[in-house]
């Protein structure tokens, strides 16, 4: 996420004082920092624990200075209570020029983003449900309104602006960039996201423009929207027409990429999201009238539908911390679950994790699915004696014409040439015989035989790719796959203690060893007393880095100096350390890494109980599909296979010549009988 800013940071940043004072020169004293941005510091104050102080890494320009000024005077109680307000000026002397400024203090609160991917919400919200990200929206929308309601506009609305606790309450940041008009002047809102900016502001330079609060609204459907859709960009989807499609074009053709009429937007939403049909029809208007239109919702207008929503909604009956709305038939995060793969919200409350799943009877269910049908295609029947063309029948019928011209042409010649000639021309006559006997056989048809040879090759390319779709698609090998890795998966779950057993011993050996290593490090070798490992020794060991017991192994040999003999005792002398050394339970597997690993075992057993749970639809999802692909693919492909055939059968036919070896035979033996005639 880039932002743009009409603001420059200096690369070196000045020396902060300690002492600072307020706009009624109270002295503020610094305590320890707290954070660190782009613009500037934060710091605890001493003696105030409900206030820090923010100050500036060079100090701000004249304008900036006068809206800090603005904003202080204008500040109230409600607005101390939802946003980071400036309380009050710092000043480097009480005369001095605007360094910063004093806030509330916010603490224990995280980035609104932080709620967008399911590993950070899990890590960081692991309590948050679809409910609950409904609360936080609802809670932003009343933020902003407040705002609003003061005759402000934010400018920059995006989620790293917005702080959230885990009691759903939300706090404004970066409340001097803020835009806010006072005796008739504007200070600007410089900073912006494209993400965030409405179609009409993409590609303005922020410095140069007053905003409005409908500018405001684009910022925060989209906020909305990510927290309802998980983090998902309401014009962030698949682009249905050529080339590319950059989200801020999107955003600016108003390529809104949900709803049922996305495709005439050339616009689809990503695969395995939630359906914007999942919500009330009446939060779908909002959505379609921020991204669609300019008359965006107010952010009153949320609040409400937002409440109605949270109102509306009801507990799956397979996961306790699904909630969605109760209009809907089915749990759409259930879908999602199963179809990414990853876990988006955890189970809530004291629901038995274990109890809930049943592996038997969910497996039971998995091996009552059964395997498509496979349909008994008699090829050899389908295929059997196919009817060659009739061009090609017709040359078919003109070579057997020819060939029996040519087979009594031979036996006419072969006959007659002893009663017309003598014995020795007569063999000449019978070669010429023979030519004109072949010269009426032949039958060429050249360009039939190239024809019918490339109508093969088509052919046969289109059968074989189609072959190769219908096993990709109609085969069974996808379910099989399929009902191996639920198989795996099904072991692996009944492993699952013993899995988590070796990761805990694993973690207990690597402790061991570090302890060990640990102990063995204290021993140096140039104090140790080694016999034979003198002084010289010791030096080259200490150049190759070999400075404890801990670093002595077997390669020690391969230095230069140190002998068989030396390596030999170094090794003992650490085995001898190692009889010494004591292993300590109370340091074995520390609580962050044991925790690691029940984190890690849960979330396996909970991504495989949502494989398995999901094994049996899925199965039989595929199996519908496989068995949707053979109706599809299997008369085409049977269409193709005849054809192949049938053109097989015709290039056997035009590549077959008549036998110049049974003609040869015919006219020889016809000779000599006529031969033994004459004599």
């Amino acid at each position: 996420m880039s932002r743009i800013s009409g603001a420059t940071q200096s690369e070196a940043a000045r020396p902060i004082p300690s002492v600072f004072y307020t706009s009624q020169s109270d002295t503020v004293r610094l305590g320890g920092r707290i954070g660190t941005g782009a613009e500037g510091e934060v710091y605890e104050i001493q003696d105030n624990s409900d206030l820090v102080a923010k100050v500036y890494h060079e100090p701000p320009p004249p304008e900036k200075a006068e809206k800090l000024v603005v904003l202080s005077r204008l500040g109230n109680e409600r607005l101390f209570n939802l946003s980071a307000w400036p309380v009050s000026t710092l000043r480097d002397t009480p005369d001095g020029e605007i360094a910063g400024f004093v806030m509330k203090k916010i603490s224990q609160a995280e980035e609104v983003h932080a709620l967008h991917s399911p590993k950070s919400r899990l890590q960081k919200f692991p309590e948050a449900s679809w409910a609950f990200l409904i609360y936080v929206a609802a809670n932003i929308a009343r933020a902003v309104a407040a705002i609003h309601e003061h005759g402000l506009v934010i400018g920059d609305v995006n989620p790293k602006n917005i702080l959230v606790t885990k009691k759903a309450t939300v706090y404004l940041l970066d409340v001097d960039s803020f835009q806010v008009t006072a005796e008739g002047k504007t200070y600007r809102c410089e900073g912006g996201f494209p993400e965030y900016t409405p179609p009409e502001l993409q590609g303005v330079a922020f410095r140069n423009v007053d905003r409005a609060q409908e500018h405001d609204r684009f910022g925060l459907a989209v906020v909305i929207f990510q927290l309802l859709f998980l983090g998902r960009h309401p014009f962030s989807g698949l682009y249905l027409g050529a080339g590319e499609m950059p989200l801020e074009r999107a955003i600016r053709e108003f390529r809104f990429a949900y709803g049922v009429d996305s495709e005439a937007r050339k616009m689809r939403q990503p695969p395995g999201t939630l359906a914007l049909d999942s919500m009330p029809s009446l939060i779908v208007r909002l959505f379609r009238r921020a991204f669609l239109s300019t008359d965006r919702p107010a952010a009153r207008e949320w609040v409400e539908r937002l409440d109605e929503l949270a109102k509306a909604l009801k507990k799956c009956e397979q996961h306790s911390g699904h909630y969605y709305y109760r209009e809907l038939s089915d749990c759409p995060w259930c879908g999602i679950e199963s179809h990414a793969g990853v876990r988006l919200f955890n189970i809530l409350g004291d629901d038995s994790r274990r109890g809930h799943f049943r592996l038997d009877e969910v497996w039971k269910e998995i091996e009552g699915v059964e395997p498509p049908d496979a349909p008994l295609i008699r090829w050899n029947e389908i295929l059997e004696a196919p009817e060659p063309s009739a061009e090609v029948t017709a040359l078919a019928t003109a070579k057997d014409t020819r060939f029996t011209l040519a087979f009594a042409f031979s036996i006419f010649a072969g006959l007659m040439i002893n009663f017309i000639t003598i014995f020795q021309p007569s063999f000449i006559l019978l070669i010429f015989a023979r030519m004109i006997a072949l010269r009426i056989a032949r039958v060429d048809r050249p360009l039939l035989v190239e024809e019918t040879q490339a109508r093969w090759r088509r052919t046969k390319e289109a059968a074989q790719r189609l072959q190769e779709q219908y096993d990709r698609e109609a085969g069974n090998e996808r379910w099989e796959a399929k009902q191996d890795e639920l198989r795996n998966q099904k072991e692996t779950y009944e492993k699952l203690a013993q899995i988590r057993r070796f990761k805990l011993q694993q973690s207990e050996a690597e402790a061991r060893k570090s302890q060990l290593e640990e102990f063995l490090d204290q021993f140096e070798i140039y104090d140790a007393e080694i016999r034979g490992v003198v002084a010289p020794i010791k030096a080259a060991l200490l150049l190759h880095g070999v400075k404890t017991a801990a670093d002595v192994a077997e390669e020690v040999e391969q230095i230069p100096s140190v002998g068989r003999s030396q390596a030999s005792r170094l090794l003992e002398w650490r085995r001898a350390l190692e009889q010494q050394f004591v292993f300590d339970p109370a340091r074995v597997t520390p609580q962050e890494v044991r925790n690691k690993i029940e984190r890690e075992n849960d979330a396996l057993r909970f991504r495989l109980e949502t494989e398995l749970s999901g094994g049996a639809h899925y199965l039989g999802r595929v199996k519908q599909e496989i068995e949707a692909s053979r109706r599809k693919l299997l008369p085409a492909l049977t269409r193709v296979r005849k054809e192949l055939a049938q053109v097989e059968k015709d290039l056997e036919i035009v590549s077959r010549r008549n036998s110049q070896t049974i003609i040869t035979i015919v006219l020889i033996i016809a000779f000599f009988i006529g031969l033994a005639i004459k004599l």
